[in-house]
């Protein structure tokens, strides 16, 4: 469940007017958990308001930071969140089940437990990684898992049927370029060298996709800008010639 604080430690006028704001945050979010800050003396105001979960009363006076109040408040949740983590394993399951980007309960977890050692035990731990880090880096920790055979058949210059095959899986549209490359044994950057050369791209930005691609590749908060490239089929010649 999504859960939201509202602070209004202002005076009397403009606690009434924060109950438009809840009413909005309600509508938008209905099964959202709604709790609310409050100057004390203010709470009454708020008592059995049907949208509203709990009333945290700001004592200025015996609780001077309210930010003590807040940081509290996100210890409870991260308990909570992280207990359910630790019961399921699974970081994604954890997410829908509090309303939260995969990503922001992969990152929480070590912070929460004070080392990675849960989150890497989680059933879904190595899919995660590959989506938050991109697969440049993912499959650089991997590389030394292959051996050379593997490693040389992963840049091969595919010829005839195997040739065929890679570019129609390409024009056929439903796989990525990254499932193309996987399913055909193929380093990315190779992948992208083989269409260049049989004139199915004039350029790496012209793969079906490139966006998505690109934050595939780079990881889960790059962004393309549009117009640049990373450099693929350059960086495969160079490769070669190391």
């Amino acid at each position: 469940m999504q859960k939201m604080v509202v602070i209004q430690t202002a005076f009397i006028g403009d606690v009434v007017l924060a109950t438009a704001l809840i009413e909005s945050l309600h509508q938008q979010f209905p099964v959202a958990s709604i709790d609310i800050v409050v100057r004390k003396g203010n709470e009454t105001l708020f008592a059995n308001h049907p949208f509203i979960e709990e009333v945290i009363v700001w004592d200025k006076k015996n609780n001077k930071y309210l930010q003590d109040i807040i940081d509290e408040r996100n210890n409870d949740d991260a308990l909570e969140i992280l207990e359910y983590f630790h019961m399921c394993s699974s970081i994604r399951q954890t997410a829908r089940k509090y309303n939260m980007d995969m990503e922001e309960i992969y990152e929480s977890i070590p912070e929460w437990d004070g080392c990675r050692d849960g989150l890497q035990s989680a059933d879904d731990y190595d899919e995660c990684r590959q989506e938050v880090v991109g697969r440049k880096q993912w499959d650089e920790e991997k590389e030394d898992e292959y051996d050379e055979e593997e490693l040389v058949f992963r840049k091969r210059t595919a010829e005839g049927d195997d040739l065929k095959e890679i570019i129609e899986d390409y024009k056929g549209g439903a796989m990525t370029i990254y499932e193309i490359a996987d399913h055909h044994n193929l380093w990315i950057n190779n992948l992208f060298r083989l269409l260049k050369e049989n004139k199915v791209i004039e350029k790496e930005t012209e793969v079906t996709d490139y966006a998505h691609f690109y934050t595939e590749h780079e990881g889960i908060w790059s962004e393309w800008d549009g117009k640049s490239e990373l450099g693929l089929i350059e960086e495969f010649y160079k490769a070669l010639q190391n």
